[in-house]
């Protein structure tokens, strides 16, 4: 996909954003209108909280690919959020918010691959592009600056649930990792067989900027203020670009992020 493209995209999904925003706030101000005669006491009101909390999760395919033979091991890195939210109360149950975050998404796997395509580089400078065969390791640490859009539902005093998309621009990027113990097919299923002891790669450039998706969660109140929170990221937009050759299928950013909100 050229850059042309890229923005043309980025812009059409920002306006889709942005639609559903205004079209769902005009929702909740009619039943707003519709429910005053019930709740007279009740006044649209805007709130605010401060989020943070830590992503698990994994950046990975949909579905285990045939080339993966067995997973090995699997660990969550280091992966903070932080964020500021707007949101409107339109109606004692009912409104809608937007946010912007600092996220980190990453992840560590040790797998077994069998005839799995990619591009490798050995100590002594040699590169290769082929069907690996052996044992692999992956570290994944990105970061991203992500404005998630919600419609959001308060049944009551201690529950707040929330549904909608994010959108997020990618600003660091660690994809990385060595495989060991196998061979190489360099060119393709039919090429020359290598030995590889110990090789590592590098696709951290390769990462897309652009990043979007679903995100939907709930919310419970602790304290007059504060509240633990639990919210489902999954991004439907492949990390890699479809023309890229490091990897034969397409990896997604699907991660849940734990932590608190407190109220200001």
């Amino acid at each position: 996909m050229n850059k042309r493209s890229m923005q043309l995209m980025n812009i059409k999904i920002s306006g889709l954003m942005l639609g559903m925003l205004m079209a769902t706030t005009q929702l909740f101000a009619q039943d707003n209108g519709q429910g005053q005669t019930k709740t007279d006491d009740f006044k649209p009101m805007l709130e605010h909280r401060i989020l943070a909390g830590f992503n698990f999760g994994a950046t990975a395919p949909v579905g285990l690919p045939n080339t993966i033979r067995k997973i090995n091991g699997y660990w969550p890195e280091f992966s903070p959020s932080l964020g500021y939210e707007l949101s409107y109360r339109a109606t004692r149950k009912w409104g809608a918010a937007v946010a912007v975050k600092l996220d980190y998404k990453g992840m560590g796997t040790k797998d077994e691959v069998q005839y799995f395509p990619t591009i490798i580089t050995t100590d002594d400078g040699g590169r290769f592009e082929g069907d690996f065969t052996g044992k692999n390791q992956t570290t994944v640490r990105n970061a991203y600056v992500s404005f998630p859009i919600s419609a959001v539902f308060t049944p009551n005093d201690r529950w707040r649930f929330n549904l909608g998309g994010y959108v997020a621009w990618l600003f660091s990027s660690n994809f990385y990792g060595t495989v060991s113990d196998g061979y190489i097919r360099n060119g393709g299923s039919l090429g020359e067989k290598i030995i590889i002891t110990e090789a590592t790669f590098d696709f951290g450039t390769e990462v897309r900027s652009f990043d979007c998706g679903l995100q939907g969660g709930a919310a419970y109140r602790v304290g007059k203020r504060l509240s633990i929170d639990g919210n489902l990221n999954w991004g439907l937009r492949p990390i890699f670009p479809g023309d890229f050759k490091g990897m034969s299928f397409p990896m997604y950013n699907i991660y849940l992020t734990l932590g608190v909100a407190y109220k200001i």
